[in-house]
């Protein structure tokens, strides 16, 4: 009987210990948080809590530039499925490449120095609608062979 309140006393003890400590922890590492970002996390949690998935420019793989996710989004939904496309993008980093194959499948993406065998053309960063073919589309412009 000694020995079960002995744990009883003990163990309210080390819940508090670890809140204590949690709570330490916490506010050393927000004190080094902007302010932004503790907001941008907050609202991932809330929408992860809700069942709501991140839009594709919150998501991480856009982190080097997230204008770009919209920027594929408008090709894709303007593209067809076997559509051939050269997007032209920075060169670095090469994520943009990347993400613009894997984003833009089934469709077929060329490099800049195939550009003559794509069917479209679709120039990341450009003002919109310049050249009598171009079509604007969200941060660029596609143009239609």
């Amino acid at each position: 009987m000694r020995d079960r309140l002995r744990a009883g006393f003990r163990e309210p003890h080390r819940r508090a210990l670890a809140v204590a400590l949690l709570l330490i922890l916490a506010v050393s590492l927000a004190r080094f948080q902007r302010p932004a970002e503790a907001e941008r996390r907050w609202t991932f949690l809330a929408r992860s809590a809700a069942g709501q998935p991140p839009t594709p420019a919150q998501s991480t793989r856009f982190w080097f530039d997230p204008d770009y996710a919209v920027f594929l989004e408008a090709l894709a939904n303007r593209l067809p499925a076997d559509a051939s496309v050269a997007v032209l993008a920075p060169p670095w980093p090469d994520a943009y490449r990347y993400l613009a194959v894997y984003g833009l499948a089934p469709r077929r993406v060329v490099e800049a120095r195939w550009m003559d065998e794509a069917r479209s053309v679709a120039v990341y960063r450009t003002e919109t609608g310049r050249g009598p073919a171009g079509a604007p589309i969200p941060h660029g412009t596609l143009w239609m062979r």
